[in-house]
């Protein structure tokens, strides 16, 4: 079965023990809270993590008008259309010197400015099976409050959010080369 954004908010109201929707304009409550929080759960997730399936490279020109000091050069971030809109700045190939303002980059780095970044996946079909349960965990957790007056299943939506991140990351890393695992501090010292 295709990923979709009802089949994402459908997944993220089973958590709740919520009844499913049948797409995000049939007027029910669960329907109105998915629309509404959809896009700034998946944003939010994307921009945690460096997905494999939302990496993006441009090549940037200068912008006409240089900073006013500071630095020598800026440039616009991607701004669209989707999926070419900047979530995150990851990487300038070759600079380690320079800082976000706003939606430009500002460096001393001459043109053109080729960048690695995090850009927003507007087609649900596009998100691996992982980093699209950790959006259906992250939307869980904001609908909670509206669906549902059991702490517990708050908790414990929060709690399978942050499991799920885990597992996502470790997984997601592993398709790019290199794998960071972090060692628990006690099983170090043991050894």
């Amino acid at each position: 079965m295709a990923t979709s954004v009802v089949s994402i908010c459908n997944r993220a109201l089973d958590l709740l023990g919520a009844d499913p929707i049948t797409s995000l304009e049939d007027g029910s409550k669960s329907a109105n809270l998915c629309q509404r929080n959809f896009a700034p759960s998946a944003d939010s997730v994307l921009r945690l993590y460096p997905w494999n399936a939302a990496l993006r490279r441009a090549r940037l020109p200068a912008l006409a008008d240089a900073p006013a000091w500071g630095y020598r050069y800026q440039y616009q971030l991607p701004q669209g259309p989707e999926p070419s809109y900047c979530l995150r700045l990851l990487a300038i190939d070759g600079c380690s010197d320079y800082r976000i303002e706003g939606r430009r980059v500002v460096t001393d780095a001459p043109p053109p400015l080729d960048i690695l970044y995090i850009g927003r996946l507007e087609d649900a079909a596009d998100y691996d099976a992982l980093l699209a349960e950790v959006i259906a965990a992250k939307l869980a957790v904001h609908l909670a409050g509206n669906l549902t007056e059991s702490g517990s299943r708050i908790d414990a939506a929060r709690r399978y959010l942050e499991d799920i991140l885990g597992q996502a990351k470790i997984s997601d890393a592993q398709e790019g080369g290199q794998v960071e695992f972090t060692v628990d501090a006690w099983l170090q010292a043991r050894s």
